[in-house]
């Protein structure tokens, strides 16, 4: 038996033996004096024998180790045991109001007043007052719900009975009716404090997390720069014990010991923020786009009548992403087996990440080379042409190592040229792609046009 535990259980008998003892000797007295305030008072004892057996046989039982019935303990058991101690609490309120009202209103005062009814009120302050004291100390070291209701309890007893020492003393004096107000005062007060532990306790067993919490472990996990996305945040309270639950993912670049030292100081961190806390975290690689499309590659060039695979292309939206792909496919494909193979690369794809929004892919025959044919040797005419066109933007003596393919009067050209050699490369492309537009504007039966830049 852990350390904890077995001073929850030496505790929760000392409180047992404790209240036996006061509910004895204040029955006594109430018997003997006819006093609301001590009637009451003995009725809180008897009341404090339930809550303290309650909390005896709820701390055996939530001090059980998980089992396959309850992965997570069983520290709801406390949560139970809180919320019918503190709503029997409240009925013997409202019971003793109604009692004492009835006395005002049938002025049915008569006491039996002397010393020892005051010694044995005065007793059962100094016995509340050590027990409250262990309570607090024991409550506020390991957490537990069922000792701070048990806290609240003992507690009112104490503010109880000076309320009803002061109602007797008037009494004693003449004013009978400040024993049944002082009774109605008694009831508030407790009632008040376990209203408030009433609704907690609710709160508790219905899952909620106060969302300082949340906001705390949001604000650890911001800080590190390792994290690309925060998946989800997951906490369940159970007894006094949080069991937070992480699913992260970490940047595709850590090696899997980064990764686990990661996990390791996140632990750290949030244990020093949050007590009692078990924490779990999951972890997953955040893919770069490069090694999304290689995997994209694979996956699609694995179909059996997919040909080819070009502009893969990734665009964010709303922290999701799109993937666009070309396709080329055998020309003898049907349109409906098209669409088998389109879905079920699609659902391939979507393995890939819980972050993919939607994939759009675009079906094309396939571009079988065989079908171009090579007449570079017959274009001299169209090379001249292709040259005087471009000769203000390059040295046209320069341009070498000429292609020109030709299928159903469509032409596909390319060639080199030589650039100067201290150019950016921005304005390489600017100037290729400017030669580029201007020979498909002369040259409408042109498709396929490539220029290579070399330094002159």
């Amino acid at each position: 038996m852990e350390k904890r535990d077995l001073a929850k259980r030496k505790l929760s008998i000392f409180s047992l033996a404790v209240s036996i003892f006061l509910v004895i000797v204040k029955i006594f007295v109430a018997y003997t004096s006819n006093s609301l305030g001590v009637y009451s008072e003995a009725l809180n004892n008897t009341l404090d024998i339930v809550t303290v057996l309650i909390t005896f046989f709820a701390i055996r039982i939530s001090t059980r180790p998980p089992d396959k019935d309850h992965p997570y303990g069983h520290g709801k058991y406390e949560n139970i045991s809180a919320f019918f101690e503190t709503l029997i609490i409240m009925l013997l309120c409202f019971f003793i109001i109604y009692k004492s009202i009835v006395r005002i209103i049938t002025k049915d005062y008569a006491l039996n007043l002397n010393i020892y009814v005051f010694m044995v009120l005065i007793f059962s302050i100094i016995i509340n007052i050590i027990r409250v004291f262990y309570i607090r100390k024991i409550a506020g070291k390991y957490n537990s719900i069922a000792f701070k209701a048990d806290l609240i309890n003992y507690s009112g007893d104490i503010i109880s009975s000076i309320i009803v020492i002061l109602g007797l003393a008037f009494a004693k004096f003449g004013l009978n009716i400040a024993d049944p107000i002082a009774s109605i005062m008694v009831s508030i007060i407790i009632l008040a404090f376990s209203i408030k532990l009433f609704v907690k306790t609710i709160k508790d067993l219905l899952g909620f997390i106060p969302v300082e919490v949340t906001e705390t472990v949001e604000k650890i996990l911001n800080g590190f720069n390792e994290i690309k996305k925060v998946n989800q945040i997951k906490i369940q309270e159970v007894g006094n014990i949080k069991f937070v639950n992480i699913n992260l993912s970490l940047k595709g670049s850590l090696h899997l010991s980064q990764a686990e030292s990661i996990k390791e100081e996140i632990k750290n961190k949030l244990s020093e923020k949050i007590p009692d806390a078990e924490i779990l975290i999951e972890t997953k690689s955040a893919f770069f786009d490069a090694n999304i499309e290689e995997i994209i590659k694979e996956i699609v060039l694995n179909e059996p009548k997919v040909k080819d695979i070009h502009n893969i292309s990734l665009n964010n939206v709303n922290e999701k992403f799109n993937i666009t792909l070309h396709i080329e496919l055998t020309k003898e494909i049907k349109l409906a087996e098209a669409e088998l193979i389109t879905k079920n690369i699609e659902n391939k794809i979507r393995n890939i990440s819980n972050d993919l929004n939607h994939i759009y892919i675009h079906i094309e025959v396939e571009n079988n080379p065989e079908e171009w044919q090579d007449i570079t040797e017959k274009s001299n005419k169209l090379i001249g042409q292709i040259k005087e066109n471009i000769k203000d933007y390059v040295d046209i003596n320069t341009c070498h190592k000429f292609a020109v393919l030709i299928k159903d009067d469509r032409y596909n050209i390319s060639f080199h040229c030589r650039l100067d050699k201290n150019f950016s490369i921005s304005q390489v492309h600017l100037k290729t792609t400017e030669m580029e537009n201007l020979l498909k504007t002369k040259f409408k039966d042109i498709d396929e046009l490539t220029i290579h830049a070399e330094p002159n």
